[in-house]
Order: C-alpha cells, then sequence, then structure tokens
C-alpha cells in the first residue's frame, strides 16, 4: 500500500507528506484506552452520582485504587498522562518519518496530527482529571483554589499540557505567516515537543505526591520504573532529527543532549530508587534502542542514545562517595557521564563498533562535545538532585540551595543557548555529475564528486554529505576525498522526480551550508526547478534548501513566538520547582501508612 500510495501521489506531481500515514495505530490505542477505561469502571466501587461525568471520572480511579493501592487522582493522572504521551509520541515519530520522506502535507487533520494533538490535550486532561478526582476524594495536601484541591504535582503537569496544546494552534499561525518548515526544532514545534517531553518527569512527581514508595507493592514499584524510564525517553525526544537523519542544527547537540539527559535522569533514578535501579534502568534502555533501529516507516530511525555506561559511572559514583552529599555526587557525576559516559555513546555513533549512524561522530566534535557536556551535563545532574529532594523516601543527604540549583540551571541552559545560532562559510563548491544506474535509481542515479574551494573547507568537518529526501524516502551518501580538495559520494543519489538533493557541509562548530544537486519544480510555493546539471556555486545557508518552503512573513511574529517559548520554559521551571518544593515538604510530614485520600473507597 505504501508503494502504491507513493506511485500515484508521484503521477499526480505531489507526495502527500503524513497524510500516507495510517490510521491503524491510532485507531488501536484508542479503542485499547477504551476498552480500559470500562474495565476500571468496572471495577470501580459505586457511590452517589456515578452516572454523571465526574461520578463516573471517580468510579474510575477507586477502581485504579482497587488495582494498584494508588490514591485514584494519582493513578487516573499518571495513567492518562503516560497513555497519552505514547499517544503523542506514535503520532510525532510516525510525521517526522513521512515529512522526511514525502515533504508537506496537503491537509491538517492527519493520522499522525490528530495522535498529536489528542495526546497533548490528553496530557492536560490528565491534570484536570487528578484535580476533579482529588477534590471529590477530600485530599487534603495541595493548593486551595475556588473550591478545588489542586495536588502540588498538577502544577507542572497542568503547564506542560497548556504549553504544549498552545504549540498546535500557534504553529498553524507560525505556517501561515512562514510557510512550511520541514524541521523539528521551529518554535511552535519545540512547545508540542518538550512539552510532552517533560511529561514522564511530572509523572514521576505525581508518585512523589503520594508518598507511595517503591517498595509498597509490585504496582508502585512498576510505576515508578515506568516514569523513571519514560523520564528518560522523554529527554531525549528532542533529538529526533538526529535519530531520523536530517538535523538542521549543529551537531555538537546530540551529544550535549545525550549527556544532559544521562545526567538528570541517572542522578535522579539512583537518589530514588536506590542501589542497582540507574544500571538497571539504563541496560532496559541500551537494549531497546537496538529493537527501534529501523522501523517500519519510510525513513530508518537510528538513536543516538545507549545511555549504558553513563548510568554505570552514576552507579560507581554512589558506590563510592555515597549520596548524602548531593552537590558532590552530582559533580562527580556529571563529570563521569561527560566523560566516560560519552565514551560509550561515541563508540555508538562513530562507527567503531556499529555501522549505521546517520551522520556518524568525527574526532573534529571531540573538543567541543566534551566542553558542552561537561558544563551541562554538570548542571544537569545537580538539578537531578533538585528534583529528587520531592521522594522523601529517598536516603537523606546534604541538599543543594536555591542559588546553587538557579545556578544549575544557567549551566543546564548556556551550552544549548550558544550554539543555537547557525552560520555560513566562504566556500565554493563545483560539482561534477555523472550518471550511474543502480538498483535503487535504474534511470534517475549520479554519483556526485565536488571540488571545493579553498581545498581544506571540508578538512576535520564534522559532517560532508550528499542528501537526498522527499521523493519517497531518505537517501545519505558521505563524500570522501580523492585528492586534496576533492570529495566524490560513496554511492549514487537521485537526481530526477520529486526528490530534493543537495550537498551538505558541517565544521567549525555551528557552520552549517549547502549546495544544490536537484530540485523539482514546485508550483505550490512558486519555485523553479533546479536541474542536475555541472556547476560552480558558493555554498549557502542550508535553510534556503531544506526549507525551501518557507517565506520572510512578518517581522514582528517571529520574535513573539519565541520569546513565548522562552517564558513558557521558565513558567515550566518554576512550575516543577514550586512542586518539588512544597511536595518534599509536605511530604517529610507524612508518616501515616494510609494518608487521606490513599486508602480504597469500602467496597
Amino acid at each position: 500500500m505504501l508503494g502504491l500510495g507513493m506511485i500515484i501521489a508521484a503521477d499526480e506531481g505531489t507526495l502527500g507528506g503524513s497524510a500516507l500515514a495510517s490510521w491503524t495505530p491510532v485507531t488501536s490505542l484508542i479503542v485499547a484506552y477504551l476498552v480500559a477505561v470500562v474495565a476500571l469502571f468496572a471495577h470501580g466501587t459505586s457511590g452517589n452520582g456515578d452516572w454523571n461525568p465526574l461520578g463516573a471520572l471517580q468510579r474510575i480511579g477507586r477502581g485504579l485504587t482497587r488495582l494498584t493501592g494508588i490514591p485514584g487522582w494519582a493513578a487516573i493522572a499518571i495513567g492518562q498522562s503516560l497513555f497519552s504521551l505514547l499517544l503523542a509520541g506514535v503520532g510525532f515519530y510516525s510525521d517526522v518519518q513521512w515529512h522526511i520522506a514525502l515533504g508537506r502535507d496537503e491537509e491538517l487533520f492527519t493520522a499522525p496530527h490528530t495522535a498529536i494533538l489528542l495526546g497533548l490535550i490528553g496530557i492536560l486532561s490528565s491534570s484536570v482529571f487528578g484535580i476533579i478526582v482529588a477534590t471529590l476524594d477530600g485530599w487534603e495536601r495541595g493548593w486551595k483554589v475556588l473550591g478545588l484541591t489542586v495536588p502540588w504535582s498538577m502544577v507542572p503537569l497542568g503547564a506542560l499540557g497548556i504549553g504544549a496544546v498552545s504549540g498546535f494552534p500557534m504553529d498553524e499561525v507560525w505556517h501561515a505567516a512562514y510557510g512550511v518548515d520541514v524541521t523539528m526544532w521551529s518554535p511552535t514545534h519545540m512547545l508540542m515537543i518538550l512539552g510532552a517531553s517533560f511529561t514522564g518527569l511530572a509523572a514521576w512527581l505525581v508518585m512523589a505526591d503520594t508518598a507511595v514508595k517503591p517498595s509498597d507493592n509490585g504496582w508502585a514499584r512498576f510505576l515508578h520504573g515506568l516514569a523513571a524510564w519514560l523520564t528518560l525517553q522523554g529527554l531525549v525526544a528532542s533529538q529526533g532529527e538526529f535519530s531520523f537523519g536530517v538535523p538542521q542544527f549543529a551537531q555538537v547537540f546530540q551529544p550535549m543532549l545525550i549527556s544532559m539527559a544521562a545526567a538528570l535522569g541517572f542522578v535522579a533514578i539512583r537518589l530514588v530508587l536506590g542501589p542497582g535501579r540507574a544500571l538497571l534502568l539504563g541496560a532496559i534502555f541500551f537494549v531497546t534502542q537496538f529493537a527501534q533501529v529501523g522501523g517500519d516507516g519510510p525513513v530508518e530511525t537510528r538513536h543516538g542514545a545507549t545511555f549504558l555506561l553513563s548510568a554505570l559511572v552514576v552507579e560507581v559514583a554512589a558506590r563510592g562517595l555515597g549520596t548524602r552529599h548531593r552537590g558532590r555526587f552530582a559533580i562527580v557525576s556529571g563529570i563521569g557521564v561527560a566523560t566516560f559516559g560519552l565514551v560509550g555513546e561515541w563508540l555508538w555513533n562513530s562507527d567503531t563498533l556499529t555501522a549505521g549512524a546517520p551522520q556518524a561522530w568525527s574526532s573534529s566534535l571531540l573538543a567541543p562535545a566534551v566542553i558542552t557536556s561537561l558544563i551541562a551535563g554538570i548542571g544537569c545532574a545537580l538539578l537531578g538532585t533538585g528534583f529528587a529532594r520531592a521522594f522523601r523516601f529517598a536516603e537523606p543527604g546534604r541538599e543543594i540551595g536555591r542559588v546553587g540549583l538557579a545556578i544549575a540551571a544557567l549551566l543546564a541552559v548556556g551550552p544549548v543557548l550558544a550554539f543555537l545560532p547557525r552560520q555560513t562559510g566562504d566556500v565554493t563548491a563545483t560539482i561534477t555529475l555523472e550518471r550511474v544506474s543502480s538498483d535503487e535509481f535504474p534511470e534517475a542515479g549520479a554519483i556526485v564528486t565536488v571540488e571545493l574551494t579553498p581545498a581544506d573547507a571540508a578538512d576535520d568537518a564534522h559532517w560532508f554529505q550528499a542528501t537526498s529526501w522527499q521523493g519517497g524516502g531518505l537517501v545519505l551518501a558521505d563524500m570522501v576525498e580523492q585528492s586534496p580538495g576533492v570529495w566524490v559520494a560513496d554511492a549514487p543519489i537521485p537526481v530526477e522526480g520529486l526528490w530534493k538533493s543537495l550537498v551538505r557541509l558541517h565544521r567549525n562548530g555551528n557552520e552549517l551550508m549547502a549546495a544544490p544537486v536537484w530540485f523539482p519544480d514546485d508550483p505550490f510555493i512558486d519555485e523553479p526547478e533546479i536541474p542536475a546539471i555541472d556547476r560552480t556555486i558558493a555554498m549557502g545557508s542550508e535553510s534556503q534548501y531544506l526549507l525551501r518552503e518557507t517565506e520572510e512573513g512578518n517581522g514582528w511574529l517571529s520574535p513573539v513566538v519565541h520569546g513565548y517559548l522562552a517564558l513558557t520554559v521558565l513558567g515550566w521551571f518554576v512550575a516543577f520547582a514550586v512542586g518539588v518544593r512544597r511536595i518534599g515538604g509536605e511530604s517529610a510530614l507524612v508518616d501515616d501508612p494510609a494518608p487521606p485520600g490513599r486508602t480504597p473507597q469500602p467496597v
């Protein structure tokens, strides 16, 4: 069906992006969700008002309490948020694949877009449902407002949901003003991606709010572990463009973001879940990465993080130094993750032990990767200790103060902001095409030869590749130097049809530039054909080729949307800080094994 759909679309002169993606995963997940809701309603105890929406919601909460031993409001919030995260994730990864393979959408509510929107609304609704049930059940700890009880963990969960949902309509406004930008890292996309990315962390905070320990029962142990694992998954979700092979920002972001996720995630896991759990979850993550290589979509995926050595480093630091001095433990863990931990990621991504990294890490990346990973990794490790403060059953220790955590946040954010600007170098490319026949491209393939001026322009480059996309898949060919300044692609690339083909050079930290090889005419955006001929051309900004559909747009809208993103992320940080502080402070007073709202209703 996929091949037939692409042939039909090609005959019509367009490929419909994710409009060709299947609805089956979305409908299957929704059906499973509805079945679970009905089963939980039947399992819940009866009471007054069960047949109105609020009473039905409360009854589902009772069903979850009977099943898990966790307060109904918390179980609903966790279950709803994690299911919604799964639904949004399925839509997100499908959407990215189809945009890379087939270009822009011809309609808004495609299957992936629908899954993303429903998932983001589900994340927001999880906090709403949690607040309603907590109020009905008489939960006592939290913010009292307008007759409602808002448990402290619902503050960051609700903030994430509001920010993420707001990204969907803003994305339409953004596209209307600036055209279609086939990139993950636009400000409106990042609202949605980051809102979902931190949902696992927020769900884990809900467990802290209940004062339920992993040792209480099997369900508690499972949910703590699941939330911790999804925290790791969420923290690397923003690296999707690297996973799919079409990154449009500096490559240093990949090792830096991996180190940040490992430092925050594993430090928190070790402090909250105790000895051996960080290593266990790291091993599980490592195994699942192999399972996720490839995929059923039109573009192969290959995640960059393995986390195995990072988990081992954190465990060794905890056993060797102890965890009572939080600052020392965090700093040593952050350094270990950014050095020894990074060795494991290097072996995975540099084709040293394994093959298939879309843009293999090279020696030119080493210095910026280590420096940024050290700074941001230490900052995130310190933030991990701050998050763990909410779990008062964790081993006590000397905590880091507010000023220290604020400095940690600056350490985490600083390297990210430093490499966001992209530059273009002064490089001229003389491109020569040699038509070849291959099984993959029997009539439309070519070997690309590029002579660069100056001749050393690609020496020590992070990557130098010929790339073809949006013609039904993704083709990457590494450029190999044959003589000084003369580079030849190691495989043919398509140069006809709907494919868009170019050569890409990334060097010097944040210089990303490109030159066109072949682009079809695109009447929809009034862009002419760029023929597949020999040419000499100055390499320019990648955006003019990778984001060919973008327009100048309104000068005022971009800074407003970027400012909104920055304020939203700051709001999320504050919401987490408030939630962690209040939960940690109030949970310290909870020694009763059955605090209000935790005991199941009589059956």
